[in-house]
């Protein structure tokens, strides 16, 4: 999404590359998003939710790490201290977290039992004291020091019973689905039953030892009764003339300066607008000697701290601003507002609306800014800085922002331009064509610029001697390029395809635009073949340029093999002097067993594609209220002749056909049974040794020469049939005897229509050899990356180019999945998950150093 200027139609959508102005990433929550928090040296994102959890995200790889559960009820608003994370909800408390292992450590009860909702918090740092706005008018603090936590953990204090008063049943229509069902309960709740359900919950299972959590609650005698005639609905700091004030904001639409006499708020200033409309101020923020107040009706008062008066009314948005984000940079001045509209506008520094987009379908409900450090050692997936947007849509969403002012751009990893070049490589239809491959004109163009802009990539991350192979009329080139060692000792051949399936329909966003959602990047193919060959080029290149690349490897792309590869073979005899003598092939084309166990590909079953067609005598298509029953129909044959290929267990009914297929061993059987447990899914050990030992028959399509009217006889009907075969058998006398059978069985049916097969496609099967050098050193370098043992596995589907390349150049291959199990290749929503992306190139990297030693 981009910028749209405020003079523009709200329908435009302007894209700035140079700015870096679009959404970025998506993580999904489990309901409303009302309170964000951002910990840029940890790469945290904390997230709290109208459920009361507090999500937390990594924002290095946008996986959940945490959910911080405690809270019975909304969670208000998130603080993050150097120490502490501090969170306060509608159900009375406000939880205290330790801000680097996110253990509980205190729960804070206020000073009355009719507080109500908590809805903001303020820090002081310097003298470690917690303020916070209530629903009641009030405002309260209380001392937060490691010495009163390490006190009150040893003797917890037990308050009494929260009652729950019907006054405080009334809010601004945006904000009434911020205190959810369970409020009047947890309310009601007692000291001890909030403290029992208090703990972290981590995404990958771990548990920690359970730490004391102090029990706190704040003196009577530090609350200001009355601080506002309404609901305090957000506190922020402000400098004023040269002395930082505690700013609260209101439902009584009044801003007060509170001055602090030690830790406690002493009223300065009351600053209401000469002409007061009645809407509650639901968001402050400070700015360069400036307080802004984003209100109820849409508006945002700008009022100058020098001299306490409003200097300016901004018509922001539609309905209620809830949110406001300032950012100083260099020597500019910038901030955001979020409201109730869904949308979130920029001002810049004459608080000019320079920028406004929809962000969400719901309540903008808070922002944040993140800009991450780039010392970890994942750093490429943060594309710092990010403007981070929560809503009521359930969503968080992370948006790129332009650079403001004469200061320098801050500079991205080098390998943060593999997602920018995924984004351009997805954007081609590079759809193969073939006999069941519907690729039109347009996706021939683009198949074309797929190649190409491979080729130019190729060249830019510092290959040599990059350029395509033609393979033939109205089939993709191949392209080739060499990243070239100074001293090379061995020579590596990547083999990878950049060409890709249909989309099809039932896709969640646009196939053909990279979409970042929880973690994943989705389009077509990125995950098959796209992210993979980027990765692998990406790996081969930083070698290069950190002058520690041993070894030449060879890049080998081809644009047909979701088609059959079928120019393959004769354009790599054609083009083996290009190569040179190779050592080993490296294949990146398949996925894990599951979605957490890597694993390496070591067997591949084969392919036989065949159409079948079946035409009648007549030229046209009859009517079956005329002809039905005159004559052999071909779509009766048809569905005869495809079921005599199986017999009623459903085995391949080919003569001869299970001859040669190799029996499965006890040490094999008992490998599969350990995999079959680690499976994503549901399966057993007869259901791998069927997709992986078997052979099969599959039916894959029946299409007819009619409409789709109900009463016509179509003259010819086809179908699309494929086998897979497993070692040992013979793919070329599998293909005799398929053809031969057809012919048999349609002859024994004495029809009067006419059959014609049509092989267009063989690919025989693979098994790696585990005594090549370079199988030992894939393994070390996946389980030095993972830091999990690796597991060996076969595949149920087909890649003819790794048999082809191992025959022509006299090699053994490797294969590394890069992707999970539930990567949907080929189906609606490919994705694949960045941490695999990533660390699958650290995995080639390492693998390159490994080899060329």
């Amino acid at each position: 999404m981009a910028w749209v200027d405020e003079g523009a139609s709200t329908s435009a959508q302007l894209w700035s590359r140079e700015s870096q102005d679009e959404l970025h990433h998506t993580v999904t929550c489990d309901s409303a998003v009302l309170a964000l928090a951002v910990d840029n040296v940890r790469g945290r994102m904390l997230v709290g939710t109208q459920q009361g959890d507090i999500r937390v995200w990594n924002l290095h790889t946008f996986q959940v790490q945490a959910d911080l559960v405690g809270h019975h009820s909304s969670v208000l608003s998130l603080v993050l201290s150097d120490d502490y994370v501090f969170s306060a909800s509608s159900d009375s408390t406000v939880r205290v977290w330790d801000a680097e292992t996110l253990q509980p450590r205190a729960c804070v009860f206020p000073a009355s039992t009719n507080t109500g909702d908590i809805y903001s918090l303020a820090w002081d740092a310097e003298a470690q004291v917690l303020y916070f706005g209530c629903q009641d008018t009030s405002i309260e603090w209380i001392s937060i020091t490691p010495e009163r936590l390490q006190e009150a953990a040893c003797e917890p204090l037990w308050p009494t019973a929260a009652s729950y008063d019907k006054f405080f049943d009334s809010r601004p229509r945006s904000l009434w689905h911020r205190t959810s069902e369970t409020a009047m309960s947890a309310r009601s709740a007692t000291a001890s039953a909030l403290l029992r359900r208090t703990h972290v919950r981590w995404s990958d299972g771990r548990t920690c030892a359970e730490s004391r959590m102090a029990v706190l609650r704040v003196d009577p005698a530090h609350v200001v009764h009355s601080a506002h005639h309404s609901y305090v609905y957000c506190l922020t700091w402000a400098e004023v003339n040269g002395e930082t004030m505690l700013a609260s904001g209101a439902g009584d639409e009044a801003v007060r300066l509170w001055r602090l006499c030690g830790a406690s708020p002493t009223l300065f200033r009351t600053l209401v607008l000469p002409h007061p409309a009645g809407d509650a101020v639901l968001s402050l923020a400070a700015w360069k000697g400036t307080l802004l107040a984003g209100k109820q009706g849409g508006t945002i008062d700008v009022w100058d701290m020098e001299s306490y008066t409003p200097v300016r009314v901004l018509p922001a948005h539609t309905k209620d601003v809830l949110c406001l984000q300032p950012l100083a940079e260099g020597d500019a001045y910038v901030f955001w507002s979020g409201g109730a509209d869904g949308a979130v506008c920029r001002f810049d520094r004459y608080f000019r609306c320079c920028g406004r987009f929809s962000a969400h379908t719901k309540d903008v409900q808070c922002l944040a800014l993140h800009a991450a450090p780039l010392t970890q050692a994942y750093s490429w997936l943060a594309h710092a800085p990010l403007l981070l947007t929560g809503a009521s849509d359930c969503h968080v969403r992370m948006w790129h922002y332009p650079r403001f002012g004469t200061a320098p751009p801050m500079p991205r990893p080098y390998a943060s331009s593999l997602l920018q070049r995924l984004a351009q490589f997805v954007r081609y239809k590079s759809v193969s064509r073939g006999p069941t491959m519907h690729a039109d004109d347009e996706n021939g163009e683009d198949s074309r610029q797929a190649a190409h802009f491979l080729r130019t990539t190729l060249m830019e991350l510092g290959a040599s001697d990059v350029q395509l192979l033609p393979t033939g009329r109205r089939t993709n080139p191949m392209v080739l390029g060499t990243f070239r060692a100074e001293r090379p000792r061995r020579r590596c051949l990547f083999y990878g395809h950049y060409d890709c399936v249909p989309a099809g329909d039932g896709w969640d966003s646009d196939p053909w635009t990279l979409h970042g959602r929880d973690g994943y990047v989705y389009g077509r193919g990125v995950s098959d073949n796209k992210g993979p060959v980027l990765a692998v080029a990406h790996a081969a290149s930083e070698l290069l340029h950190a002058h520690q690349l041993d070894m030449d490897v060879v890049m080998l792309v081809e644009g047909e093999q979701e088609a059959g590869s079928s120019p393959f073979q004769a354009c790599l005899q054609q083009n083996k002097h290009l190569l040179g003598p190779i050592d080993t092939v490296l294949v990146c084309n398949s996925y894990w067993l599951g979605e957490h166990q890597p694993c390496l590909t070591i067997g591949l079953r084969g392919v036989l594609r065949a159409l079948v067609r079946i035409s009648g005598l007549g030229g046209a298509d009859q009517h079956s209220g005329v002809d039905g029953g005159a004559e052999r129909e071909p779509m009766m044959d048809m569905i005869k002749l495809l079921a005599s290929l199986v017999d009623a267990d459903g085995r391949v009914a080919l003569p001869h056909f299970y001859d040669d297929v190799r029996a499965v061993t006890d040490d094999e059987r008992a490998h599969l049974a350990e995999l079959a447990q680690e499976a994503s899914r549901s399966t057993c050990v007869e259901r791998l040794m069927a997709l992986w030992c078997m052979p099969s028959l599959t039916v894959h399509q029946v299409t007819n020469s009619s409409t789709a009217h109900s009463t016509v006889i179509p003259r010819a009907v086809e179908a699309s049939v494929s086998m897979r075969i497993v070692p040992d058998q013979d793919v070329h006398a599998i293909q005799s005897q398929f053809v031969r059978t057809i012919h048999e069985h349609f002859q024994r049916m004495r029809s009067s229509n006419t059959v014609d097969v049509q092989v267009f496609h063989c690919a025989d099967w693979w098994l790696g050899s585990m005594q090549d050098a370079a199988w030992g050193a894939l393994v070390e370098a996946v389980e030095a990356e993972w830091g999990a043992p690796v597991r060996l596995i076969r595949e149920g589907g087909s890649i003819p180019g790794i048999a082809i390349l191992e025959k022509e150049l006299g090699a053994k291959a490797v294969h590394l999945p890069m992707g999970q199990a539930s990567d949907h290749a080929h189906l609606p929503n490919e994705r694949i998950r960045l941490v695999n992306l990533e660390k699958g190139q650290a995995v080639v990297r390492r693998f390159f150093q490994k080899m060329g030693r």
